[in-house]
């Protein structure tokens, strides 16, 4: 009994790191393969939820996985950050290790833009920057053959993948007129997103200290195996 009872530990602590040891090689295969297929700057992090890994492994579905990106361009527009959680990703072990393919049923994300790609679509002088803790636009707005200082909080909407920028608590500098009209005018500004990663259709967007970001959500994601 005793030897059966050292054989059956042996084999469990075998297991478990077969678990582990698999767990990990899928991971980085996934993580190589995505980077690879959407250039990003940095290898992406990957974390395969769900325990035991071998039962996910042999059954050939994984109840999460959650992939964050580093910097990425998409049709010129930077993405400082992509943060996917999948669901229900469906990717034999021999298609994850040897020819690449996982979908996924469905998933969510936040996708993270720098405002210097709002900036970049502003009048020339005005820049973003936070002031206690909000983004606030700011700079010398040239008007009628003059340089005004204005200033303003800015809202952020979107409908389907078009993004509006929308000035609030417009300030200008001491004119004697009243600009704040024409300045919110000139600092609004709309662009179009272009098509995200793993086809992730826009359904919310929100203007943090660090840029903005975008939530996002999918069906029938390609994570591995799909065009970039």
């Amino acid at each position: 009994m005793r030897k059966f009872l050292v054989f059956l530990v042996f084999l469990l602590i075998v297991l478990a790191v077969a678990d582990r040891g698999l767990h990990y090689a899928a991971q980085s295969e996934i993580a190589k393969r995505v980077g690879a297929q959407y250039e990003t700057s940095s290898e992406p992090e990957v974390s395969i939820g769900g325990f035991p890994f071998l039962t996910q492994a042999v059954g050939g579905t994984y109840s999460e996985i959650s992939i964050v990106t580093g910097a990425m361009v998409a049709n010129d527009v930077q993405l400082e950050r992509v943060d996917v959680t999948a669901r229900d990703v469906h990717a034999p072990l021999s298609a994850l290790m040897s020819e690449p393919s996982a979908v996924a049923e469905s998933a969510d994300a936040r996708v993270m833009l720098p405002y210097s790609e709002l900036q970049q679509r502003l009048p020339e002088g005005i820049v973003i920057e936070t002031e206690d803790g909000e983004p606030r636009m700011s700079g010398d707005l040239s008007m009628g053959g003059f340089s005004r200082p204005v200033s303003a909080a800015l809202e952020i909407t979107a409908e389907g993948d078009t993004v509006t920028v929308t000035p609030t608590d417009v300030r200008v500098g001491d004119t004697g007129t009243d600009l704040g009209a024409q300045v919110a005018q000139r600092l609004t500004v709309s662009f179009q997103i272009p098509r995200l990663p793993f086809d992730l259709r826009i359904t919310g967007i929100e203007a943090l200290p660090n840029g903005v970001q975008v939530s996002a959500e999918a069906e029938d994601v390609q994570l591995v195996g799909g065009q970039g």
